[in-house]
């Protein structure tokens, strides 16, 4: 059975003049999501393939959860990702390879869209905060991917010791 990992990026600063895109990540955000990494390893194993936003904070957390999380998937660059709604994520979902049938896929990007995709796929109300993780299990193809064929098996906050509230 497929499983989708979905991440909100960790915590970014927001320098005055700097783009959103070009956001970096906060110290807490780099804790976090080494942590967020950590708690994966523990939880869910391996991961096949990771889609990322190219915004700096996610392509940051993606580094840091990886080192975390021990994992070694192949990584991608998922332009649809930055400023995606509700379709642009679904589109991205359930247009994943059929041969990844088995695969630990994980996603990260921003909210409002990660929680959104969340909710459409679970039907469970979630609001993932700054290095939140949603784990579902996909019962049956990726491109059939909807709130009859996906279980939310676990939501997690990753925090390191350091790290604070949002």
């Amino acid at each position: 059975m497929p499983t989708l990992v979905v991440v909100r990026h960790a915590k970014a600063e927001s320098p005055v003049g700097l783009q959103d895109i070009a956001r970096p990540l906060a110290d807490r955000g780099k804790a976090d999501a080494v942590e967020a990494g950590r708690w994966l390893r523990g939880s869910v194993g391996g991961c096949d393939l990771l889609l990322t936003s190219p915004a700096r904070r996610t392509e940051e957390t993606t580094a840091r959860l990886l080192d975390g999380w021990g994992a070694t998937p192949v990584v991608v660059d998922e332009e649809r990702l930055y400023e995606a709604t509700l379709g642009d994520l679904l589109r991205v979902v359930r247009g994943l390879d059929t041969e990844r049938a088995e695969a630990t896929v994980a996603l990260v990007a921003h909210n409002p869209g990660v929680s959104a995709l969340v909710e459409s796929l679970t039907g469970e109300v979630v609001q993932l905060r700054t290095a939140g993780i949603a784990v579902l299990d996909v019962e049956g193809g990726w491109a059939d991917a909807d709130s009859t064929s996906c279980r939310l098996r676990v939501v997690h906050t990753a925090r390191a010791e350091t790290g604070g509230e949002d």
